[in-house]
């Protein structure tokens, strides 16, 4: 669930001059062809964005591997369908929507599902520094061991001379749940 987004860069300006932008969150699994996202905060003059959007990833989940399955075919008219083991990527990106030209991207963080960092309770506590870099180890965890997990992960821009930006902060909340839980059959669920 996509609750909030405090501290996005400002990339517009409205009719009276002030910076703004209009935020949404983009997400998906890496490796599955199903990119969801939040509806549009219109006119946010502080970086602030509210919407309490719920996504539903399913996936296959081999725990021995640390793995999600992913089968398709290779080619449109290719009989068989091919399986690939592929790590769990989830990726969250933070968009400023626009009218009349194409959407400007602004920020983005990759996780891990399987080693990920925890987010930060509060908004003004989420910094880049939590995140894991060159040179630098930090505490990970498992969301196939919390099975819930809540808080604040910063988004970044990587600048041409490979620094980071911090371009804004998604509060989510990410839970597990086996298809059975939901009244599916029995595969693992990310929501």
């Amino acid at each position: 669930v996509v609750y909030n987004t405090v501290d996005v860069i400002l990339e517009d300006e409205s009719i009276t001059g002030e910076a703004m932008s209009d935020i949404y969150v983009k997400a998906w699994i890496a490796g599955i062809d199903d990119k969801q996202e939040t509806d549009v905060h219109y006119r946010s003059l502080d970086g602030t964005g509210m919407f309490n959007w719920r996504m539903v990833f399913p996936f296959e989940y081999l725990p021995a591997e640390g793995q999600m399955v992913v089968r398709k075919k290779e080619h449109f008219w290719s009989l068989d369908e091919t399986e690939q083991h592929l790590p769990l990527q989830l990726v969250v990106q933070i968009w400023d929507n626009d009218l009349f030209s194409a959407d400007d991207y602004l920020g983005s963080i990759e996780m891990n599902l399987c080693s990920m960092v925890k987010g930060a309770k509060e908004g003004k506590k989420c910094t880049l520094d939590m995140l894991p870099g060159p040179g630098k180890s930090v505490k990970t965890v498992s969301l196939f061991e919390m099975k819930k997990m809540r808080g604040f992960w910063p988004c970044y821009d990587e600048k041409p001379d490979g620094t980071r930006e911090c371009t804004g902060k998604v509060e989510m909340e990410l839970e597990l749940m086996a298809h059975h839980e939901e009244g599916f059959e029995d595969k693992t669920v990310v929501k």
